[in-house]
Formats: structure tokens, C-alpha cells, sequence
């Protein structure tokens, strides 16, 4: 771990809530988005990457420890002022791509009481710049990547093979698609277009990593943690009524949900000091897809932060499988792809022990090239699968990102 720079940060009120044209970089961005609230950050005053399986309890290591060293004047002291940073994790322990956590030189804050804006001072931090217009991408197109629909319908067809032998119950399959635009990408404005059209969901920008999710998995406010499980899922291309009627009859969506949030709980219960509350499964309507939902509720135990919630509950099944290890070993063989960030814990946290981190669903990774992306969906695989409804569901997961490119 490298040395901690001493950092000073400082969070004033601020008159009016920000735009996309208040932040003046089109790339390397940080940003958080809801219908209630949200953060915008750029520059980097400190920053870290973290690698293995342990990765969640490092990075919380080095931040409490930047925490520590640092100099904080909040004149607001809300929920995401202060010392704020932003992270994304891999999926798997040994992937290529790089869990981070960043703490940007300037932060615009807001929520329903009003806006703040912080600035933070250290070698790594520089002053104002000039903002660069808000660019379009031209024309764009995107195709398979490197699991195909024909790839993705085998692999769903020799994972349920290997389910109806009974050692594992469930079994998560994603595809990637490859994204390509005339013009250089602009975080701005595809945040602006996700949030506009998911509000019920959390718009995120982190190191790239874009999108907007439907699932929390750790979210705390004065140590209480609340918790978003999904799994289960139908196409709204015959209408969100029949949509619906058709999840709450399927057999195999409500046992793959019921997998899911066993898993949730089990998590939460050795990290909680009380009793756990549910609430669920009830239907959660996003524009593109219904989902089966549970949320949970409990306070957590002494020592347990949001990050390191949310490292416990990873891989949960609702993007693994059913048991962990089993489920992990046939997406390694079978699927075959690297992840990447996809489908782990993407959010930020503050010096005042508030934290939110979500699933990085509904996303898609730009590249070094500023006019590629690659974007990912996946949907959870049962013995009673069936290949061409599973590659459906994929392709509706996958039209909520590609909308935004579009």
C-alpha cells in the first residue's frame, strides 16, 4: 500500500444544484446520479488500485487511513460530504481490470435540502480549468462481442445440462456486446441521458464504468444498511401488465429469486447487530424490464462499513449463482469471459461512515479508445431454462445501455 497523502478537503453550501456543463471534463469523470440526489467529481486528489480477495477490506483500509491523516471542514455534513471517494470493483478476484478507489479534487453535491460543492487540496490536485463543450457521438454501431448469441444460447444449453444433475441449483451467464461511435464518448452526456430515463434507478460513472442500476447492495446512512436484491426478470415487449402476469407465474424466476435473497440474507445476518427486516419480493417496473425485488434492512455491527457489507455479499447469486463456488467454476469454463467490473460493487463512501454501493448492472466499460465501449447483461440460468427466452431477457437488459449510446 502506498504512502497516505495528507489531504485537506473542505465543503461549503452551494447556491444552485449543478449540470452536466459544470463539469469541465468529457473523460475521467466521477459520477453518482439519482432522482433525489447526486455527485459529480472530477480531478484526482488521491487514488488507489486493489487486487485479490481481499480487495473490498483493503481499499477500506486505505481510505479510513486517508480519512485519518486528512483535514475536513464541512460546513453541510450530509451524506456524501467531506472526504468523499468514488470506487469500482472486479468481479473476480483475479481479473485484469483494476478495483479503484478515487477521491476527486473538486466534488458538486446535492440533495433534497440543497447543494454543496468540495474541494480538496493535495499535491495531486489542480485549480480550475476550462470546460469543454458537451459532445455527441455521431453515428454509432455495436455488435457482438466475445461470447455471440450463438455462444450464449449453447452455453445456456450446456448449463442446463449440468443443473439437472442437482449439485447446483443456479448458475448467472452474461454476453458482452462491442460499442463503436464516430465521435469521442462524453460521460456527461450519457449520465445525462441514463438518469433521465431510469429515475427509479443509480446512474453511475466510475473510471468508465457507466451505467444505471436497479440494485443495491450496501447502502448506509448513520449505520444502518439497506439492501436491494434482484433476480428474477421478463421482457416488457408485450407491456409491463403481461410482463408482470408472466413473472409472478414463472416457477423458475421465483425460485431464482428466492436464491437470491437467501443468499442476501445470510450475508447480512453475520454483519448485522440486530434483527433483519424484509420486505418482498414485490415487482419492481423499469422501462425495458419487470424484476422480482426484495429489500432488506438491519443495523450493522461494530467494524462493518458499507464497503466491506458489500465485499461480504460478493458474489451474491443474483449475479453468481447457486452455491457460490460451484456456480463460479461453470462461468469461468462456460462463459469463459472476463468481467471486468461488471456485475460488482460500483457506489462511493464518505469520512462520516455514509456509503452507497451498487451493482455495476445495466453497463458498459469505455475504453483507452475514446470511441469504444463494451457493455454487458446476463441473466440467471435454472434447470427449466430455456436458451431463446434467456438470450430475450439478455437483449432486454442490454437495451437500457445501448439507449444512452444511441
Amino acid at each position: 500500500m502506498s504512502d497516505i497523502t495528507s489531504l485537506s478537503a473542505v465543503t461549503r453550501p452551494a447556491d444552485v444544484r449543478p449540470s452536466p456543463g459544470d463539469i469541465p471534463r468529457s473523460r475521467g469523470n466521477a459520477m453518482w446520479v439519482t432522482d433525489r440526489s447526486g455527485m459529480v467529481g472530477w480531478g484526482r486528489a488521491a487514488s488507489l488500485t486493489f487486487s485479490g480477495p481481499d480487495r473490498f477490506t483493503q481499499a477500506q483500509r486505505w481510505f479510513d487511513a486517508v480519512v485519518a491523516s486528512a483535514t475536513i471542514e464541512d460546513e453541510v455534513a450530509r451524506p456524501g460530504t467531506g472526504l468523499t471517494a468514488f470506487g469500482t470493483f472486479s468481479f473476480a478476484d483475479e481479473s485484469a481490470d483494476s478495483s479503484t478507489l478515487t477521491i476527486p479534487a473538486t466534488i458538486l453535491g446535492w440533495d433534497e435540502q440543497g447543494a454543496w460543492t468540495t474541494t480538496v487540496r493535495s499535491d495531486a490536485a489542480s485549480d480550475g480549468e476550462t470546460i469543454a463543450p458537451i459532445g455527441h457521438l455521431g453515428k454509432v454501431q455495436w455488435g457482438p462481442g466475445d461470447l455471440d448469441e450463438d455462444r450464449f444460447t449453447d452455453a445456456v444449453s450446456e448449463t442446463v445440462a449440468i443443473l439437472a444433475k442437482g449439485d447446483i441449483k443456479k448458475v448467472v451467464l452474461a454476453r458482452d456486446m462491442r460499442i463503436v461511435s464516430e465521435e469521442p464518448m462524453d460521460e456527461r452526456l450519457l449520465v445525462a441521458k441514463l438518469a433521465r430515463d431510469f429515475p427509479s434507478c443509480w446512474t453511475f460513472c466510475v473510471e468508465g464504468m457507466i451505467g444505471a442500476t436497479p440494485e443495491m447492495m450496501a447502502s448506509v446512512r448513520a449505520g444502518h444498511l439497506t439492501t436491494r436484491v434482484l433476480a428474477g426478470s421478463w421482457p416488457t415487449t408485450g407491456g409491463h401488465d403481461a410482463a408482470e402476469y408472466a413473472l409472478r407465474s414463472s416457477a423458475k424466476d421465483i425460485a431464482e429469486h428466492r436464491y437470491a435473497s437467501d443468499s442476501v440474507l445470510h450475508a447480512i445476518d453475520l454483519q448485522a447487530s440486530g434483527p433483519v427486516r424484509a420486505n418482498g419480493p414485490t415487482i419492481l417496473r423499469l422501462p425495458n424490464v419487470v424484476h422480482l425485488a426484495t429489500d432488506f434492512e438491519a443495523d450493522l455491527a461494530p467494524g462493518w462499513t458499507g464497503l466491506t457489507a458489500a465485499g461480504a455479499m460478493h458474489p451474491t447469486a443474483a449475479v453468481g449463482g447457486t452455491p457460490t463456488d460451484k456456480a463460479l467454476e461453470v462461468i469461468r469454463r462456460i462463459e469463459g469471459l472476463d468481467r471486468g467490473r461488471y456485475a460488482a460493487p460500483v457506489g462511493w463512501m464518505d469520512s462520516q461512515g455514509n456509503a452507497d454501493w451498487a451493482l455495476a448492472l445495466r453497463c458498459a466499460q469505455l475504453e483507452a479508445d475514446p470511441r469504444r465501449a463494451r457493455a454487458f447483461a446476463g441473466g440467471g440460468v435454472m434447470d427449466r431454462s430455456i436458451p431463446q427466452q434467456e438470450l430475450a431477457e439478455t437483449e432486454a437488459k442490454f437495451s437500457a445501455i445501448l439507449r444512452a449510446f444511441a
